[in-house]
């Protein structure tokens, strides 16, 4: 199997970038109203963030490409792993730090925001090391109970409370014991 140049690699993380970016753009045409006081619309602040995501891709990539002029090429990928300080366990740990975010996301219409964000939040400080209970369970309350706040006292805004059975129960209970 013939690996990519690194050229070709900062490329391709680039498009990704964009492909991210534009993906989120065209989603915001889902909530492009107007609104009354607010002359950009809904979807201003969204695509404000997406603006802010493109700008810093084209940075980056103007950063790495400059910082490639200057390194030696080398054609072991093995040597490259090394002098770029790529522990193969580390790669293993970033996928696991971006891949618990992402199922989250994907369970929680099902689960619901009420039972899904302590668990996540808990299993994500396990993950990334914590391993004092103090920490582990006081900062996702904390966390928990501001969003809570937020959204329920000062917002009233409904979060998802899931669609399974079970999940949908407790957070109704929760919803209720809150409010």
């Amino acid at each position: 199997m013939r690996s990519i140049s690194p050229v070709m690699g900062i490329w391709l993380e680039f498009a990704a970038w964009m492909a991210i970016a534009a993906f989120f753009y065209g989603f915001s045409f889902e909530f492009a109203d107007t609104m009354g006081a607010f002359q950009w619309g809904a979807a201003a602040w969204p695509r404000g963030v997406v603006l802010i995501l493109v700008i810093t891709a084209v940075v980056h990539l103007l950063i790495r490409m400059r910082a490639l002029k200057r390194v030696q090429p080398i054609t072991d990928p093995r040597d490259q792993m090394e002098r770029a300080g790529i522990d193969p366990a580390a790669a293993l740990r970033a996928a696991g730090m971006i891949s618990i975010p992402i199922l989250y996301v994907v369970l929680l219409p099902h689960i619901g925001f009420y039972v899904g964000t302590p668990l996540f939040l808990i299993a994500y400080l396990a993950y990334l090391g914590e391993r004092r209970p103090v920490r582990l369970i006081g900062v996702p309350v904390f966390i928990y109970l501001l969003v809570n706040l937020v959204f329920t006292k000062l917002f009233f805004v409904a979060l998802p409370v899931g669609n399974w059975p079970g999940f949908y129960d407790i957070s109704n209970w929760l919803l209720v014991l809150i409010r």
